[in-house]
């Protein structure tokens, strides 16, 4: 765990980074320097990896930096920046990126569509505060009714329902929070399709002001809060909870 500064109200970038660093194949790329060196976000975070947040920051904002996420500029959002990255790393991008479908079926005469994406972030919508994590991805796929939905196959109207369906399970899985008055209870381990997860980093927002919780592998370390240059460890029975949270940032574990 190192610090780092906070340039022009960086917050939101710093406590991406300090998420995704906590990710093993993350540290373990920069620190046998694997990384693309003709990638100039790949190349400043290996900077700044190395020099333990000393160096690289200025460079990785001005790879980084668009007309809408103004790195090193002003303030931004921890959540587009992670996207962001993921689009920029193919690394990361393999290593979080699932296959996602929405299933529409006709309750009449059966028709059904199958419509696939993939993605690398999963939201959820708790609809209360500190609705629990499990109920939240179980309310995400559930059957819902269309009641507007016109059938291809009979032409019924409102007869059809909707299901999301996760299709494939990524090395790192990340759930963004869309909270508005609520908020989500997370659990560290969670099983999802038989697949096990333990949570590593918690990015959280205050509404002006960005930071994160962290720990590093194996299972069982203690959390840190990694708040821009400071630094706060936490007990080893202490389990850090913020109803703040944007980003969860999950590693499944083999078996």
């Amino acid at each position: 765990m190192f610090p780092l500064n906070n340039f022009s109200g960086s917050c939101w970038v710093n406590a991406c980074l300090q998420g995704i660093f906590r990710i093993p194949e993350v540290g373990d790329r920069y620190t046998r320097e694997i990384h693309d060196k003709n990638n100039p976000v790949d190349a400043s975070l290996n900077v700044i990896w190395n020099s333990k947040g000393q160096q690289g920051l200025k460079e990785f904002f001005s790879a980084a930096r668009t007309g809408t996420m103004p790195a090193g500029q002003g303030i931004g959002d921890s959540n587009e920046l992670f996207v962001y990255l993921c689009d920029k790393l193919p690394f990361l991008d393999e290593l979080c990126r699932f296959k996602i479908a929405e299933h529409v079926k006709c309750s009449e005469c059966g028709f059904s569509q199958m419509r696939r994406d993939s993605v690398v972030e999963f939201q959820l919508h708790p609809t209360r505060r500190l609705t629990p994590i499990n109920e939240c991805i179980s309310n995400a796929v559930q059957v819902e009714k269309l009641d507007d939905w016109k059938c291809d196959g009979c032409s019924k109207v409102g007869g059809g329902t909707k299901q999301q369906l996760i299709e494939s399970f990524p090395k790192i899985l990340v759930f963004r929070m869309t909270p508005q008055g609520t908020s989500i209870q997370y659990s560290s381990l969670l099983v999802i399709n038989s697949k096990k997860y333990y949570l590593m980093s918690v990015v959280s927002h205050t509404g002006g002001h960005w930071f994160t919780h962290a720990r590093e592998m194996p299972p069982g370390k203690p959390w840190f809060t990694l708040d821009d240059t400071r630094i706060r460890p936490h007990s080893p029975n202490e389990f850090p909870i913020s109803e703040m949270m944007r980003l969860l940032i999950y590693y499944r574990l083999e078996e």
